[in-house]
């Protein structure tokens, strides 16, 4: 046996080597003991190896199973190509929607090369997209579309390579993934913005966004037009960056106030255009909110109110300007009213004390001044009067022209006759000349004989004692004629030429209104003259006085028949006028305008009844309209529907004031004539002459002027029994015009009064001051210093002198002059004409135990 003969041949050996061999046997012995354990631990660690790798390649096992199931769950086509040492390309596994777009199985493609495997023609784009991505050594992303029945499929594919730590490149990794949809929605998405982008652009307000912070998020390209910036330059940037300092604050503040309970909110506010000017902006902001209802940011709404603004601030002007006008119109009526009841104030308190006898029989000699005075008051108060009246007329179109053949050498003649008296007493002389070649015209004699009159007596008005007034008549070299009027006195002022011919102006630099300078004649008289055809003009000399030049026509000068001299004015057809005005006191006053001139007039409130008549066939000649007017559409914008509608027809727009200057340019440049409102007669009708009617007819007669109104019974006290005065009191009396002051007189004499006259409030304060009064009859209007100023003067002294009764004595009869007199302090009020009984009841009430005067006294002392 081996083991025996082992055993034998070694123990010999042991035997021959004594005790130096006992150490080999017993190694021998061990290795043989140990030799069985060694092999069996050899074997069980063969085994236990064995039994890792079996569990070792069930978990990977499973790990491909779980791997292959994952991927194969995927709709993306996912593989693995393995690089062979001669740089092929080998399938080293591919899911089940790579194989099955491919149209092979794993068996017969898996480990073999992608030409074997694949189609050529797949295999070949293949393997140059993985030499690509193994030339660049790094992830590569590419597109594709592949043909469906279905439409064509967008793909997106990705190589990535796999590497053994920093070693070359083992594999390929590829992901092949369908972005169809994904695409599709791209495209939607971005045909969204480009509609957005279309709207936003196309629209004229700036679109934008803000954030919770106020920053600038979207903008518009709108802002590059309205603004001059670029769009980029303001996303990402503060809203109120570039708006106005004073107006930053209110933005911010918006911003932060913007809440679910308030989402939306309205500004104006300034911004700093590219140029460097400022733009007026409104902005409308409205928060946004997400899914759950919390706030992301604002939507932001901008437009340029530049142009909005300036309208407002030119109707701003505009408005004051007539408020202006307004408030000279209201002055000119006071001034108007004051000259009025001056003279009225003589004639009924003369005419008073006449009919009572107040100073005996009738042929006292007192009673010839009395009448004179009365002849002169009521002369003057039926020449202001009649200016009114005819000034009214002239306004409202409807003071109408006799033509007759005057004689103007009659009519000088018979207007310095009237003169003379007055001129006489004035120590003015007055000159007249006529020359034979301007002796006869055609024209209104007795409005020609109106304007000689007011030109001699406003000239009179300002020469001073011992000057001369000349008026004289004459052709000039174009053969129209002159009449001048020329004094020596001190004249109107040179600013005041151009305005004292305004009705309603104002001629005085400290607001003195016309009717106390150069009274309502000149106005009147240079509407006279132009519906003559002619001119008035004022020139001012300096210390040598003013001349007024009235200048007719050549066509005006006739010969002694009438026949005309100079070339005939031509021949006007009346015309077929729509008149469209919203305001009625003006269409109605305008319709009564036209048609006194003979053309036929429809009258329309709006634009839509003008339409209407438009559209109806009755001929029109002529669109008259005005430029603004509801609902909606002006003036231009009318016409140019009207010429739409009727092409041949022509159009008159007329524009009140600046507010509607930017629709007036657009119509005028659009070839409309415009006319200024309010229109003058005068070139309104040379307007009118320039348009040709398309179907002439007959120049029908203006309809009669309407009866004149009855003047309104003016209250007295007729028949009423005065309250008793107590006599003997001493009465002051403040009045500047000395008729007045003597009346006032008369009639406390001749009730046994003691009376003081004074001039002005200034001498009767100092009055006051040297004596005690027990009532003060005080005018209003005075020089020096007026009854107003007087009064607080007078109740500013100490003692009984301050507590002095006082009756103003006017003839301001407007509330707002009764509650100044109320307010320095006067116990009564006497309008003047004085009415005898209302002033003796004024005085007794005043006079009374209980006076306001007594109450203020006590008052005062309290």
């Amino acid at each position: 046996m081996p083991d025996d003969t082992l055993r034998q041949r070694r123990v010999p050996v042991m035997a021959q080597d004594g005790g130096r061999g006992d150490g080999m046997d017993i190694g021998v012995i061990i290795a043989l003991a140990i030799s069985p354990l060694v092999l069996c631990a050899a074997l069980w660690d063969r085994r236990r190896l064995q039994r890792t790798n079996a569990a070792q390649r069930v978990a990977l096992a499973e790990r491909d199973a779980t791997i292959d199931a994952v991927i194969d769950q995927t709709d993306d086509r996912r593989f693995w190509v393995r690089v062979t040492g001669d740089g092929g390309f080998v399938l080293h596994r591919a899911n089940r929607a790579a194989l099955a777009h491919w149209g092979v199985t794993s068996a017969t493609a898996v480990g073999r090369r992608l030409d074997a495997a694949l189609l050529a023609p797949l295999a070949a784009r293949l393997t140059a997209d993985l030499q690509s991505c193994f030339d660049a050594g790094n992830p590569t992303r590419l597109e594709e579309v592949t043909a469906h029945p279905a439409g064509d499929r967008h793909w997106e594919v990705w190589f990535t390579p796999v590497r053994q730590g920093d070693g070359p490149i083992r594999m390929v990794a590829v992901v092949a993934r369908d972005v169809t949809e994904r695409h599709s929605a791209d495209l939607a998405l971005r045909a969204s913005q480009a509609r957005h982008r279309m709207l936003t652009d196309s629209v004229t307000d700036m679109v934008g966004a803000l954030d919770r912070s106020g920053v600038r998020r979207a903008c518009s390209d709108r802002v590059r037009a309205c603004l001059g910036w670029n769009p980029a330059d303001l996303v990402g940037r503060p809203w109120v960056e570039r708006v106005h300092p004073d107006d930053a604050a209110a933005l911010s503040g918006g911003v932060a106030a913007l809440s679910p309970g308030a989402p939306s909110l309205t500004l104006t506010y300034r911004v700093r255009h590219a140029e460097g000017r400022w733009v007026w902006i409104e902005a409308d902001l409205r928060l946004t909110l997400d899914d759950r209802g919390a706030a992301q940011g604002c939507l932001l709404l901008e437009r340029d109110i530049t142009a909005r603004k300036v309208l407002e601030a030119e109707l701003c002007d505009a408005r004051q300007a007539a408020d202006a006008a307004a408030r000279s119109k209201s002055e000119f009526l006071a001034s108007l009213s004051h000259e009025l009841r001056t003279p009225m104030n003589a004639v009924i308190g003369f005419a008073d004390l006449i009919a009572r006898e107040s100073e005996g029989p009738l042929n006292n000699p007192y009673y010839k001044d009395f009448a004179h005075n009365i002849r002169d008051s009521g002369q003057h108060l039926l020449e202001l009067i009649n200016e009114i009246i005819d000034n009214v007329r002239a306004e409202a179109g409807e003071l109408v022209l006799d033509d007759e053949t005057v004689d103007l050498e009659r009519v000088v003649s018979s207007a310095v006759r009237l003169l003379t008296q007055r001129a006489g007493r004035a120590g003015v002389r007055i000159v007249a000349t006529v020359d034979p070649a301007a002796r006869h015209l055609r024209g209104d004699e007795k409005r020609i004989r109106q304007i000689v009159m007011n030109l001699l007596s406003n000239a009179m008005k300002f020469t001073p004692t011992g000057g001369r007034v000349d008026v004289d008549a004459a052709l000039d070299r174009e053969g129209a004629l002159c009449l001048r009027v020329r004094d020596n006195g001190t004249g109107a002022a040179e600013w005041d030429s151009g305005r004292v011919v305004q009705a309603f102006g104002r001629a005085g630099e400290e607001g003195q209104a016309v009717g106390t300078r150069g009274g309502s004649g000149l106005p009147l008289t240079r509407r006279l003259m132009d519906l003559h055809g002619g001119t008035l003009t004022l020139s001012h000399t300096p210390g040598q006085g003013t001349e007024a030049v009235a200048r007719f026509g050549p066509e005006r000068v006739a010969d002694e028949a009438g026949r005309m001299v100079g070339p005939m004015p031509p021949l006007r057809e009346s015309l077929s006028i729509l008149m469209v005005e919203d305001d009625p006191t003006i269409r109605e006053s305008g319709v009564a305008l036209l048609r006194g001139w003979g053309h036929r007039v429809v009258a329309a409130s709006n634009a839509n009844e003008a339409l209407t008549i438009l559209r109806d066939p009755r001929p029109l000649d002529l669109l008259f309209s005005d430029i603004v007017m509801p609902p909606g559409m002006n003036g231009a914008e009318l016409a140019r529907e009207a010429r739409r509608l009727r092409p041949k027809l022509a159009v008159l727009l007329a524009s009140g004031f600046a507010a509607h200057a930017v629709i007036a340019d657009d119509a005028t440049q659009s070839g409309y004539e415009v006319i200024a409102k309010p229109y003058d007669p005068t070139e309104l009708q040379h307007r009118l002459a320039g348009f040709q009617p398309i179907t002439p007819v007959a120049l029908q007669p203006p309809p009669p002027p309407p009866p004149p109104r009855s003047p309104e019974a003016r209250s007295g006290t007729t028949g009423a029994v005065a309250p008793t005065v107590p006599g003997g009191l001493r009465v002051l009396v403040a009045e500047d015009v000395e008729m007045n002051r003597l009346l006032v007189v008369t009639l406390l004499t001749q009730a046994g009064h003691q009376v003081v006259e004074v001039e002005d409030g200034a001498a009767a304060v100092d009055a006051i001051r040297q004596q005690a009064f027990e009532l003060v009859l005080m005018d209003v209007n005075m020089p020096v210093m007026d009854g107003i100023l007087a009064t607080q003067a007078i109740r500013a002294l100490p003692g009984p002198a301050g507590q002095t009764p006082i009756i103003a004595l006017t003839a301001n009869t407007f509330p707002e002059d009764v509650a100044r007199c109320r307010a320095v302090g006067m116990d009564g009020y006497v309008a003047k004409p004085i009415d005898r009984a209302v002033l003796w009841a004024e005085m007794a009430r005043c006079l009374s135990p209980t006076p306001a005067h007594v109450d203020r006294a006590a008052a005062s002392r309290a």
